[in-house]
């Protein structure tokens, strides 16, 4: 989906004098991206120094609060184990024990490849120290074969050890901790409080998360995002009524059992910790905004047969919508006209108000240990306004966008997602954003949009899918370029009685992978695996002919 017209975007073309002096949303996103990208790399090299170097032979830091309190284990909603923590060994020396340091290295590095032969001949040699640490966290197994060896002098201490029984599934949430069982990421360090705490009273720490549906929606999301050619991918599944997330898919994936083995691109979490411009999966919200302040109504015509000028900037649609459109006609057919011309009749003001009580202009509360703030800058232009509309000029992270699509879960009403399982008489937070009336109108919109618009290949028989694509075009230095994309598809079920929520989202698709050819079809695909589990039926898929 182009932004505006392509003459705007050419670099030989200064903008008209109105953007002079206020620079356009996609300017200003840029420069925010660029700036915030920077200090995460900072902080992101920083953190995996700190995690993974240093001297990996350096003594256990057991004078520490935080490695001397347990750690809970960490189950899903059934009771599934997540995380625990088990007897481990460190691998230790008394050099003035060893009776030839160079055959005693050479023996455990058959054993243990990595160690490097020079600094551990060093410490084994090191007669000034009484105890020396060569290798941390051994398994049983690993323990019982240095002890065959009868290396005089070599020796073990017992230690802690975190280990994830399912490897690489929900490792992004989950997180890791380091050796010494200090939170370094996901649940791991935005529940540390919580899963010391339980911890010391010996229970569990109980996450929302389903592990069935966790392993489909990280399935069906590693096929698409292979067959797309995607550089990352994103699925979210909430509960829409309560918040709970009951999957949170990043691709690629990782082992939080051997994090410093996985690159810093495969560790980076996609739902909480990438931001984009979400493109038109923020439409729905401009029509409910212009519904709801009485700026448009169901029965309203729009003539979007001509591209929309503003300010010297065109306004495209990426198929001519013709003869006159209905707002449901706006929505399923994705018109960036229609919506922009929408939010015009709102305004800045009006429009920032509810992107904020859409939780789109903060942070996302889910509790791991970093989620990204969107770049939101205010709208300083006409143009700005427009664009913020279709969906650009905003941008946020899945999880943000998850979160603002619980309204149509709730009647207008915004629940925040968490990680943590409620209890069936737990108070929940709901905010109203949109009347019921407003609410539900724009849910038929979405439905259609999904029966005979954009999102068609969402569409499962019998599970009422409503929602909306999305398929916005990526920054480059000077323009935003049609050959990258971040394709998009956000949308609750069953529509008549909407529950739950669910977002996908890939990114870096090539030119002409709109959110409607590889988004929507994810969506439908993990519907059919996750409904019995949901206890939701869907039609049998027709038999080929």
């Amino acid at each position: 989906m182009k932004p505006f017209g392509a003459a705007l975007l050419s670099p030989r073309e200064p903008l008209p004098e109105t953007f002079a002096e206020a620079a356009p949303a996609r300017n200003r996103v840029r420069i925010l991206a660029v700036a915030v990208f920077a200090v995460l790399l900072l902080l992101a090299g920083r953190a995996v120094q700190l995690a993974f170097s240093g001297d990996p032979l350096a003594e256990p830091r057991r004078s520490t609060t935080i490695a001397s309190t347990p750690r809970a284990d960490v189950v899903d909603r059934n009771g599934v184990l997540l995380a625990t923590t088990v007897r481990a060994y460190a691998l230790t020396a008394a050099p003035a024990r060893v009776w030839n340091a160079a055959e005693t290295a050479d023996a455990l590095r058959r054993l243990f490849p990595d160690l490097d032969r020079a600094a551990t001949v060093r410490r084994l040699s090191d007669a000034t120290r009484q105890l020396v640490f060569l290798r941390r966290g051994l398994s049983e197994d690993e323990r019982a074969q240095v002890h065959a060896l009868g290396l005089a002098g070599i020796g073990f201490e017992p230690e802690d050890r975190r280990i994830y029984p399912h490897g690489a599934m929900a490792a992004h949430v989950l997180g890791f901790t380091d050796v010494d069982l200090n939170p370094l990421a996901g649940v791991e360090r935005g529940l540390d409080a919580q899963i010391r705490a339980a911890g010391e009273a010996g229970r569990p720490v109980r996450l929302s998360l389903d592990v069935r549906l966790q392993y489909a929606l990280e399935s069906e999301l590693d096929a698409a995002a292979r067959a797309a050619g995607a550089s990352g991918a994103a699925g979210v599944l909430l509960d829409g009524r309560t918040g709970e997330a009951l999957a949170l898919a990043s691709w690629p994936r990782f082992d939080p059992n051997e994090p410093g083995s996985a690159g810093a691109d495969a560790r980076r979490d996609r739902v909480a910790g990438d931001v984009h411009e979400l493109g038109s999966t923020i439409k729905p919200f401009t029509v409910a905004m212009a519904l709801q302040e009485e700026a448009t109504s169901a029965g309203e015509l729009f003539d979007l047969s001509q591209p929309f000028s503003i300010d010297g900037s065109l306004i495209e649609d990426h198929e001519t919508v013709r003869g006159l459109a209905s707002l449901r006609d706006i929505l399923a057919q994705s018109s960036n006209i229609g919506a922009a011309r929408l939010a015009l009749r709102l305004g800045g003001a009006r429009q920032r108000a509810y992107l904020e009580r859409l939780g789109l202009t903060q942070a996302s509360r889910l509790e791991l240990g970093f989620n990204q703030a969107p770049l939101a800058p205010h709208a300083r232009s006409r143009r700005d306004v427009a664009g913020l509309g279709f969906g650009y000029g905003l941008a946020a992270t899945p999880a943000a966008l998850a979160g603002a699509y619980t309204v149509f879960a709730n009647e207008g009403r915004l629940v925040a997602p968490t990680l943590i399982a409620r209890a069936p008489d737990a108070e929940i937070e709901r905010r109203q954003v949109f009347s019921p009336q407003v609410t539900r109108q724009v849910l038929a919109y979405l439905r259609a949009a999904v029966i005979n618009g954009t999102g068609r290949a969402a569409d499962v028989p019998g599970l009422a899918v409503a929602g909306k694509t999305g398929t916005a075009e990526k920054l480059d230095e000077e323009s935003y370029d049609e050959s990258r994309n971040f394709s998009s598809f956000a949308g609750v079920f069953p529509a008549h009685d909407p529950r739950y929520v669910i977002v996908i989202a890939l990114d870096d698709t090539g030119e002409g992978a709109a959110g409607g050819m590889v988004a929507a079809p994810v969506v439908a695909r993990t519907l059919r695996r996750i409904a019995p589990m949901l206890g939701l039926r869907v039609e049998p898929a027709a038999a080929a002919r």
